[in-house]
């Protein structure tokens, strides 16, 4: 078993999820947020209810929790692996990456990770931590990225094969090997956010900028049952986050 560096009886849980939510909103969008916060599709009810659902007690952890989160943060964790993404600064209380979580065998009743693992360049590797840290029955929830709509529009989707290849390989989390898919068919075709545009390639890799991967929930769906885990829940289009699609699965 791997001892963990972190305590999680120290990690200091918000008391309340909605006041964190405003602060958060207010953080990150400035005036912008008391219409983000009238606009009920903004305050993300469908996300929410889904952890409710199939996470509805127990400590979790999200991954790379960015600028703000969907989690219930009075019983989650909020870990990233950097301190700032693109033009924001996370707001997760405890920083390591994805695949090397310093927390011991079966800590968590659920792992969510939100429009992060298209990030990293060796999913596998980053999925088995994450199956390794979940408690007996333990969920992973993701939401990601779909193809059709977002700026991998015209890239062409990760095979299972590509993914195995790569965890094989022991690629690293700053390599190179996606990068000119990404530039021919996002940054030379005008897609590229603008918040990534000042940022040369070493950059780019080293802060996980780029999306490595692509996928649809078919792919995600095959990947996490290849890994052992039984879907529970899925849906292609998720309406508080139209760029999405959301995959639950169950640990055995």
């Amino acid at each position: 078993m791997q001892e963990s560096t972190l305590d999680k009886s120290q990690y200091s849980f918000e008391s309340n999820d909605l006041i964190f939510y405003l602060k958060t909103l207010w953080k990150d969008r400035g005036i912008k947020a008391f219409y983000q916060f009238l606009n009920r599709p903004h305050r993300r009810p469908y996300s929410r209810s889904l952890i409710r659902q199939f996470a509805p007690d127990g400590i979790g952890l999200e991954i790379g929790v960015g600028a703000r989160t969907i989690a219930p943060t009075n019983r989650t964790i909020l870990s990233d692996a950097f301190s700032e993404h693109g033009v924001h600064d996370s707001i997760a209380k405890v920083f390591f990456k994805g695949d090397h979580i310093p927390y011991a065998n079966d800590s968590f009743s659920f792992v969510l990770s939100e429009h992060v693992m298209e990030h990293i360049a060796n999913p596998i590797s980053a999925l088995k931590e994450w199956i390794r840290v979940l408690g007996p029955s333990g969920k992973i929830i993701l939401f990601l990225p779909h193809k059709e709509r977002t700026n991998d529009r015209y890239r062409e989707v990760t095979t299972l094969s590509h993914l195995i290849q790569d965890y094989e390989n022991n690629v690293a989390y700053n390599h190179d090997g996606h990068f000119e898919d990404w530039r021919s068919n996002v940054v030379d075709k005008g897609l590229m956010p603008e918040h990534y545009r000042h940022m040369a390639k070493e950059e780019l890799l080293n802060t996980c900028s780029i999306h490595h991967h692509v996928w649809t929930a078919k792919e995600i769906i095959q990947l996490l049952e290849y890994l052992g885990l039984k879907i529970v829940f899925h849906d292609d289009n998720v309406f508080d986050r139209r760029d999405s699609f959301v995959v639950i699965a169950q640990k055995s």
